[in-house]
């Protein structure tokens, strides 16, 4: 295996703006590394209401 010739980069988390960053480089151009505490993304402001059945 060749070593990547692309430069790294590497985001430290994995919310809005960290995933919104990634999503907009040019994965040809850049070998990138999102490092986040979860493996996941979630949105939680609207659990509660969802859960209460005040929106579907």
């Amino acid at each position: 295996m060749t070593p990547s010739r692309k430069p790294r980069v590497v985001v430290i988390g994995g919310g809005f703006a960290g995933i919104q960053f990634v999503r907009q480089l040019d994965k040809r151009n850049f070998d990138v590394l999102l490092i986040d505490k979860v493996n996941h993304h979630q949105f939680q402001p609207l659990f509660y209401q969802v859960a209460t059945s005040q929106i579907e």
